[in-house]
């Protein structure tokens, strides 16, 4: 049972005594970020609506065709061909009428740049033996840990700077796969493909409110945070706030709770009997064939080029 002091409405709670005023905490941060988290999803919505290549594919055959794509990625071994790829679906951004530069900073944002950080010490012989290319460093002598051994002189290998663009560009084309297809994508065409893939129809259905539900509270949050600051001169104390934010932080929960027992009688009224449906039709025509094709050619033609260059 929540009690009333925590559900009641912003209005009632009094505002706090001037102090502190004009500093960028830790809740307001959060609060900016949720917004930007907002703006991108629109974005998202905004260019999967787009005419484009991979928006006019059927999502069904768009999911198993990338899908196709990144399971060949995985299994490749030459950079060559790798980083072929990863420029590929450079050219399916452009042709999908996505800002290339949007796109770029989109997909190596934080993974593929973290996955270069992770590979960092197989650059090196200490991990990947090999022929030497630059001399990092010098010891005194070799040291012998067990199984690890740490020869005297430290270098970078090329065979090591072979396994670390390899790893980043299988990370770097996998994400750009994946990156493009939630962009060309609307969520509930996705949410609908992956019955393609027998998803069972609950998870389906829970991925599916989760997200609307993300989005509408980010947009409740939101929403106070700037009806409290366009009412308020100066924060109060620490004890103040902390009472007006546990007050929100109830009134959200009590909203979500009736929210979401409203959506679902709203539901069981219109008849939903547990499958998730769209208001587009799903239906397979001949560029979406001529697309498999094509796919099908790229990932067949790909990998015998890389068992060309890299015999197995």
């Amino acid at each position: 049972m929540i009690p009333d002091w925590l559900a009641q409405d912003s209005s009632s709670v009094p505002l706090p005594a001037p102090s502190n005023w004009g500093r960028s905490g830790f809740v307001e941060k959060t609060i900016d970020n949720a917004a930007h988290f907002l703006k991108d999803t629109m974005v998202n919505e905004t260019v999967a609506r787009r005419n484009g290549l991979l928006q006019a594919i059927d999502p069904r055959v768009k999911l198993i065709t990338v899908l196709a794509i990144i399971v060949s990625v995985s299994i490749m071994r030459s950079p060559i061909i790798i980083w072929g790829i990863y420029g590929f679906t450079l050219l399916l951004a452009v042709a999908s009428s996505i800002s290339l530069m949007f796109f770029i900073k989109r997909v190596w944002l934080f993974i593929p740049l973290f996955s270069a950080f992770i590979v960092i010490p197989a650059l090196f012989n200490v991990v990947t033996p090999g022929d030497p290319v630059w001399t990092a460093f010098h010891l005194a002598h070799s040291y012998d840990f067990g199984p690890y051994h740490i020869p005297d002189t430290i270098t970078v290998t090329r065979q090591g700077v072979l396994t670390a663009v390899t790893f980043i560009g299988r990370v770097s084309a996998s994400v750009s796969l994946a990156v493009l297809l939630t962009l060309t994508t609307l969520w509930n065409d996705l949410l609908q493909a992956l019955r393609v893939l027998k998803v069972p129809r609950i998870f389906i259905l829970i991925l599916g409110m989760t997200y609307r539900y993300i989005i509408l509270l980010v947009h409740t949050v939101y929403d106070i945070h700037v009806a409290r600051k366009s009412r308020t001169l100066h924060y109060g104390p620490t004890g103040s706030e902390q009472r007006w934010v546990a007050s929100r932080m109830g009134y959200l929960l009590k909203k979500t709770y009736m929210i979401s027992q409203d959506v679902h009688n709203a539901m069981l009224s219109r008849g939903f009997s547990g499958d998730v449906r769209t208001l587009t039709p799903s239906r397979i025509q001949g560029y979406d064939y001529a697309w498999c094709i094509f796919v099908l050619f790229i990932c067949v033609f790909s990998i015998v080029l890389d068992r060309t260059l890299v015999p197995w």
